[in-house]
Parts: C-alpha cells; structure tokens; sequence
C-alpha cells in the first residue's frame, strides 16, 4: 500500500484546465481504503482521532465485509483496536463483517468467524490458550486494496486473497508449503456467549454459529451463522474446546444463556490442505441459519471462481461510485471525495437472506415480499444519531430505492418492537424518527407512511410509557431536562426538539395539522435551556440556570454530563429547525456572526476546555452553514475549504475522527459538492459552493466554471434557468444548478433558508392532572401536578372564568395531557385590541418565588414593561399577589395524591395607558429563580 504525503496546499493552488482534465482519476480508481487507518494519537478530542476504517471486501450495502482485523502489542488503545490500525504489524485474521468507522474502543462489533492461514501441519497450542501465538507478521507493502478486493502475502509467505457478494465471503489462500486453515469461530470483536463448529470432510464443508454482544456491548445481542465450502481436500482436520484440542473430531460446541461470560477462542476447528495448496473458501453468512447461510452461498457464488466474484464487486462499486460524478479537481481531491463515498456506502447492511428470511427485531423470523431488502445497521448502537445529520440524505440522493427500504425497515422495525431503537442505545434522541420523515421528504415515500405516523403520536406523548428518550416524561411535561439528571441533559433537549420538528413535518406533509402543530410547538422547548442574560444554551436547574457552568466543557462540577460528545459552545447552534429566532436570541446578526467566528478558529479543536469547534463530530456536522442563516455563505465556503485541506487527507490518518459508520465521510461529500441537509427533518438543501467544476448527484447538476481556477465563491445562482438570491433549494428540487463563481466573495445568498417559528409562543407544560392519572403531568420537575379534579370544585373547570376585581380570567381549555400554562421564555401572548386600564397575570412558581418582566405591547407601536412576581405554590401569597385558588393536595406521576395546602395566585393589576388599545403582552423572556408558570393573562 501506498502512503501518500500530505499534498500541503494543493487544494489552494488551483491547477489550470488541462492539469485538472488530465488529474481526472476514475473514481473506482480514486478509493483509498487504507485512508482513515491509522489512529493519531497525537490528538485529544473526547473521541479517538480514527476513522476505524477497513481496506477489506465489501458490496455496496453488503451482508458481508471480509477483511483483515490487526493486533500490535504493546498500547492497548492502537494495538488491539477492533478492526485495521495502519501501526500494526500483526493481522489476527480475516473475519466475516465489519462495523466501519465505529467507536467504543475494546467494544467493537463484527469480525464473526476469523480465519487464520497457518504455515504448518499441527497447532503446538490451542488457540484459546494463545491464539496471539497464530497472529500474522505483514508489511504494508505487500498490501493491495480495491473496492470489493484485498490482497495481503504475511511474513510466512502464504498470500491471502478477499473478496465479496451480497452475503458471501470468497476467499483464496495460496501457500507456499504447509497448508492449514485455523478458523476460530468463537473469536469475534466483542464477547461471546457461546459457539459451534461441524466439519463435514466428505463435502469439504464446515459450518456453525456464534452467539454474542454486538457493537458497543450496551446490552444488545445477536446470533450468527456460516457456511464455508473449500475447493480442496482435506487431509486432515480436528476442533478445540478450551485447551482441548481433538484431532480427527468434526464436532465442538460451547453454549448456554449466561450473557455475563467472554467465551472469545474457546471453540474452533483447523484444516489441513496438501502442501502447495491454493484453497478457494466461500463462506456464505446469514442471521437466521446455517442452511440460510448455505443457500446464500450457493445462490450467490455458484461454481463461479474467484476473479469472476472479484469482477462482478468491482462492477458493482464503479456503478456505486459514479452516482457522484465530478469534473475537474487534482488527484489527491478526487481520492479524498471518492473514498468518502466508497465509506458512506457501506452502510446500512442487506439482513434478508436470498430466501426472503430475515431475522425480526422481535427475534422471529420473517419473509420479506416483493423485490425491496430488510436493512440494519442504521448507525446501530447510536440509534441514528451520526447517520440522520449527512448519510441518510446522501443515500436518499444517490440511492433512493435503497432509501426507500430502509424507511420501510425502520417502519418495520417499529411494529415489530414497538419501539424507536432498534435496542440499547449509547447515544440520544429518537433520531429514527428524524431519518424517516428526512427522507419522506426527500422522495422515499415507499413506505407505510401512516403506520409511522401513528406511532410517533403514539409513543411521543404523555404519560410517556412507551418513548424509548430517556428523562421523556419530564420533557413531554416542562420541555426540559434539569442538569442534576446528568445524562447530557442539555443536549437531549435540543436533540428531543429536533425530534418533535421531524415528528411535526411528517404529520404536516400527511395533513394531519392537529399534530403537526402539536409537535412544532414542542419542537421549540430549545428555548427552555436559552439563557437570554449570557446569550448562551446553556444547563438549567429547577432554581434557574446553572451561570457558573463553563461552556467549554461537557460535564459541570459535580461529573454530570449536559453536552453529548461536545461542548456548550459546539452545541449551541442546535438549532437547525429555528436558527432565525437563535440567532436573535443571542443578540442578532452582528453577535451571531462574531460568535460563529469564535467557535470557527479552530475547526476540530475536541470537547476539552475549548472555544473551538468540533467538526468530526456529529453535533457539530451543521455549524458552517450557520451563516447561511446570516446571509453570508461566502463565510461557509472559507469554512468548508479549510476543513477539507486542515483535517482531511490522504494519508492512513487523513480521516479526523471516527466514520461512524459513514457519517463523516457523508459529511466530507457535502462538503465538496457545494449542498447540505442543514434542517434535520427535511430534505431542503443549503447551497454553498462546489469545489469542482462540475457536480451531478442524483437528479441534480450543478454547474461551477472556474473552479478549478481558484474560483471559489458562488456570486450569483440560477436555478433551471431562473435567477434566485436564496442561498438553499427546496427537497427534491431537480434539474440544473447554475452558479457563477468568483475568487472574491459577493453578495449573492442573503435570502436565507427557512426557520420554523410555529407554536413559539404557545403553552409549553402540562401542569394539571386527574386525579390517579399524575404522569399525564408535572409543574414542578418533581413530578407534582395540580389536581384538575379540585381545580373543578374550586371553579376552575376547563374554560371557566374566573373573577379577579375588574379582571376576569379564562382557565385554559386544555385537555389532560395537553400544555395547559406557559413557563416563559418570552411567549408573545396576542390579545382582543383594545383599551385598558390595567393588566393582572394568573398563576405560581414552583421552587420560588419567580421574578421577570413582561412587556405590554400597543397598537401604536409603543410598549411598556410590567414586573411579574409569583410566589411559591405551597407557599402564602407574597405582597402584590392574591391567593386567587387555593387547593388542598396535588398529585404524584406515580398515580398517588400528596397532602399539602397549594396556591394560584393572581398578580396586583398593573396600571397601563388607557387612551392606548394594547395589542398583545409578551411574557418574561427569564426569570430570576424558580420557574414561573403562567395560566392567562387578562386585561381590564
């Protein structure tokens, strides 16, 4: 293998026409596999800077990734990470998958069956007792790797041969003198509970199964079976259990249901073959049996040979490849975006067997109807929340009727569970929801539609028992998450808010406007953690925000975790569904952008006492395009030409971070042809600048001339032919994008893409209960509410009026488990124009008093500020309050009442203008301490 050194400003320096014609490497040609190798260690960034890539055999979406899985002594954190480290000098084996790109170092997944090729006739010690002993000393430059093909000779001098279809490994060992095959089944990257291996010698077959933790080790189990078929003899054979080993056996198992145990070497076979032998394995793969595995072998490969297999991959990845058709660029920038295809294609993986069987979510099996794929693998142990900011989109662009799937898999995946994740999940967020109603919109509609639908409203509500978001009910109740939960609770906000605006596009597009409203307006409890005194998203506890919290990190003082992966200052654009009314929040245009450039001087700084930003990781995935936003995507363009020459290369380290199972590399073809899905949930695309001539991707083709001469910055856009100054295109827009490109910036772009301000200003907690039901509610973030049912005896019924001097108020109308009070957060609340002398608030603080100050708008554009102060709602009313409902009792989420005397106060009328109509009052945009839950505003 080659290691290319870094092309220092090659980027920078654009070649002239006839360079970039002749440096038009083809993009099979152009696939790096060994890019994202090779861990550097020289970084610290909170994940491990490695790609976790592989160089092995794989099929576009493939059941299968036979590849090599190397092993170094020495520190544990490179040498035995889970699947290929540039570093290496020993290859433990070549097993049957791979996860690319993963994390969880000592945790990763995949690697079922390794083979390992063995220079001699008789194993000196059983592999469970030192199978590093049988580890194989390479040298990298006798590598080779092509997409669908890898190649190694090992210091024994036997050359190791890979390649793949959709379910089937093929294999060809060529050995110069002693030939054995050691396969240890019992030996993948995670732990195992059990194992079996036969060998049939008549049919020169062996076969069995594995039963272990997948990626991660959260929890999440599965079972796995091969089949493997040799074209040679065998001269001799035996297995192992423990230390045992059997010469001549054809049988060795070692099971049960214990998931606490590491059974990882305990079982295995070994082969031998006559000297000189060239061996030719197929090993056919299935989760459902070994007769599936067999069949899928034997469907899939035949008597076809090797080279013909090897032939039919390539074919497969060309096709693949050429979805994303470029013009222009040198040859390390086309090797950079093509392999960045090639990892974002790898993923998710084909689970249907050639039968049409698969193994459900719900451990049954099934069949799967028509000519359409059962898909897993959709960011597994992170339950979407890498793959929903750039790969499912990519995937929706190049490959829709995969796209199509896999919204269907996921449907699928949904009634079989009846849940949103596919199991335990690391990461948080119902980020599924997000990838479907994503590519809904985006065109990939072939699916049960309202299937899905219904159990977004069915899981997303109260009394949140069957969400899979963790902290739901105090979510679905306050729109927060305090900080003393720990977990992220910060971020899990912002992610659940992204949930609710995916939710609310898909209920919109279906017509269902009641939900589609109802889950916009919880789509901005974003607001709930925006701190408006420091301008900053930030942690809040139920006494008030957390100002002490330093935004540099991810944890506060006491090791509770508010920021996933990231900082407070990383996270504090999340909000892509609503970025207009944040960049407001935090002080308007001017702010915003120099805030931005803050957080952008250093692009991929980690998440350890950092204003920098992290853009090899996910939360910070849509941050340059912030300035879409602030009508300046010429900043964008800077951002994203840095990124791809500081961070990116061609080198085994060139990728920043892990792939995640194709995430980042997604993110990197965005990043090079000038789009990106900045609003999760939509299909919409921010329009930035390519850095080729020519760009076609899907239906789309975008035209950039210039380029290539250093033309960087798009100074005017047509769109099929008509002129447009929005800097983004709708989802499914199709057709020709034509740019004009300049080396200087212009002022193309200031019509900025959409931000979704519905239900802003509605109520956001549901306070009050009935009697028995309380986790249909909470008022205070200790799960009390009010009892509607004493409400009613003290007169306030859903709707009624309720009498205050010269005031009357309205009680909310709200149904049980509906937002029935505001906590502010500066809610404008629109009012009948008119006269009025004075204006009098309803309602209470929990762990107050609460303190804030409204602003009384008028029709003639003027305003007045009015202080509100509630008192605490167990507490006697405090001066410029009156006790308006007094209750004995509130209820529990745990179905239970508790005793107590708790108050609703109404405030001292404050005097307005009487010769002015007021048009509307906005509520305090913060509150000193406590939190102020506000019922109904009435004028006199």
């Amino acid at each position: 293998m080659r290691k290319w050194l870094i092309a220092g400003l090659a980027l920078l320096l654009a070649p002239t026409p006839a360079a970039a014609h002749a440096a038009e490497i083809d993009p099979f040609d152009a696939v790096d596999q060994f890019i994202g190798t090779e861990f550097d260690t020289t970084q610290n960034k909170s994940n491990d800077a490695y790609g976790n890539t592989f160089p092995g055999a794989a099929l576009p979406f493939g059941m299968v990734q036979p590849s090599p899985t190397t092993y170094q002594p020495g520190n544990a954190l490179v040498g035995e990470k889970g699947g290929y480290e540039y570093t290496a000098n020993l290859i433990r084996g070549f097993g049957m998958t791979r996860y690319s790109g993963t994390g969880c170092t000592g945790r990763y997944g995949g690697y079922e069956f390794p083979t390992i090729p063995y220079a001699g006739r008789t194993l000196p010690v059983s592999p469970s007792t030192d199978v590093k002993g049988y580890y194989l000393g390479f040298d990298h430059a006798n590598e080779r790797a092509e997409p669908g093909y890898y190649r190694v000779t090992a210091d024994n001098g036997i050359t190791t041969e890979l390649t793949a279809t959709t379910r089937t490994a093929v294999s060809k060992y060529d050995f110069p003198g002693e030939s054995t095959l050691i396969l240890d089944v019992s030996g993948p990257n995670n732990r195992t509970f059990g194992s079996e291996v036969t060998i049939d010698p008549a049919k020169r077959t062996v076969s069995g199964w594995m039963f272990g933790a997948d990626v991660c080790d959260v929890g999440n189990t599965y079972k796995a079976y091969f089949s493997t078929t040799y074209d040679q003899p065998f001269q001799s054979y035996g297995t192992w259990n423990d230390a045992e080993m059997t010469a001549g056996s054809t049988h060795a198992v070692k099971a049960g249901t214990d998931t606490s145990v590491d059974y990882r070497h305990d079982t295995g076979a070994w082969i031998t073959f006559a000297d000189g032998a060239t061996v030719t394995a197929k090993t056919g793969f299935s989760y459902v049996s070994v007769a599936n595995a067999a069949a899928n072998r034997d469907r899939e490969t035949g008597h076809k040979s090797f080279d013909t297999v090897r032939k039919a991959a390539k074919k497969a990845w060309q096709k693949a490849l050429r979805t994303v058709d470029v013009k222009g660029g040198s040859t390390e920038q086309r090797t950079k975006l093509y392999t960045a295809l090639y990892h974002s294609l790898l993923h998710p993986n084909i689970r249907d067997d050639v039968n049409g069987e698969y193994l459900g979510y719900d451990k049954q099996v099934h069949r799967i109807t028509g000519n359409r794929h059962f898909y897993q693998n959709l960011n597994f142990a992170g339950s979407g929340w890498d793959m929903y900011r750039s790969q499912a989109q990519l995937i929706a662009l190049t490959f829709p009727d995969v796209a199509n799937d896999m919204a269907q898999s996921i449907v699928t995946m949904v009634q079989q569970t009846g849940r949103w994740a596919p199991g335990a999940a690391r990461m948080q967020g119902d980020n599924y929801q997000v990838i479907l109603a994503t590519l809904d919109d985006m065109g990939a509609t072939g699916y049960d539609r309202r299937a899905a639908l219904s159990s977004m409203i069915e899981t997303q509500k109260l009394p949140a028992t069957t969400t899979t978001r963790s902290e739901a009910f105090q979510y679905f109740t306050t729109g927060m998450i305090e900080n003393r939960k720990g977990d992220f609770a910060t971020s899990r906000v912002l992610e659940y808010a992204i949930d609710d605006f995916a939710i609310s596009q898909l209920a919109g597009r279906l017509g269902d406007t009641a939900n589609r409203d109802f889950f916009l307006a919880r789509s901005q409890n974003w607001m709930n953690v925006f701190d408006p005194v420091t301008g900053h998203i930030r942690p809040r506890e139920r006494t008030g925000f957390d100002r002490n919290f330093d935004l540099r990190v991810r944890d506060d003082g006491a090791g509770r975790g508010q920021f996933n992966q990231s900082t407070g200052y990383q996270y504090g654009w999340m909000v892509p569904h609503n970025m207009a009314t944040l960049i407001a929040k935090r002080g308007g245009t001017d702010a915003a952008t120099a805030a931005l450039d803050v957080l952008m001087a250093d692009l991929d700084a980690g998440a350890y006492t950092k204003t920098g930003n992290y853009l090899s990781n996910q939360a910070a995935f849509g941050t340059p395009w912030v300035y879409h936003w602030l009508g300046q995507p010429a900043k964008t363009t800077d951002v994203l030409y840095r990124a791809v020459t500081e961070m990116y290369d061609t080198t085994p380290s060139g990728l920043p971070g892990n792939d995640d199972q194709g995430s980042l590399s997604a993110w990197y073809v965005f990043a090079n042809i000038g789009l990106y899905p900045a609003i999760y949930g939509t299909g919409d695309l921010l329009v930035s600048a390519p850095m080729f001539d020519e760009v076609r991707i899907g239906k789309l083709k975008i035209k950039a001339p210039g380029v290539s001469k250093g033309k960087r910055y798009t100074t005017a856009l047509r769109v099929n032919g008509e002129r447009t100054d929005a800097n983004w295109i709708e989802a499914r827009t199709t057709g020709t994008l034509d740019m004009t490109m300049s080396a200087t910036p212009g002022n193309w772009g200031r019509g900025v893409p959409p931000s979704y301000t519905g239900g802003a200003d509605a109520r956001n907690n549901a306070g009050t209960t009935p009697d028995g039901q309380g986790n249909l509610g909470s008022l205070d973030l200790s799960d009390w509410s009010l009892s509607r049912t004493a409400l009613a005896q003290a007169g306030a019924a859903p709707g009624a009026a309720l009498a205050f001097g010269d005031t009357t108020f309205t009680w909310p109308d709200a149904a049980p488990g509906e937002p029935d009070n505001w906590i502010p957060h500066g809610q404008r609340i629109d009012l009948p124009d008119a006269a009025a002398a004075s204006v009098s608030f309803l309602g209470l603080a929990t762990n107050g008093p609460a303190t804030g100050t409204a602003r009384v708008e008028y029709t003639d554009g003027t305003s007045q500020d009015v202080g509100v102060t509630f008192g605490d709602w167990a507490a006697a009313a405090p001066a410029g309050n009156s006790a308006l409902i007094t209750l004995n009792g509130r209820n529990n989420a745990n179905g239970t009442s508790g005793t107590g005397t708790f108050r609703i106060f109404a405030t001292t009328p404050a005097a307005l203008d009487p010769a002015k109509a007021v048009d509307a009052v906005v509520l305090p945009d913060h509150t000193d301490k406590g939190i102020m839950h506000v019922f109904d505003v009435a004028i006199s």
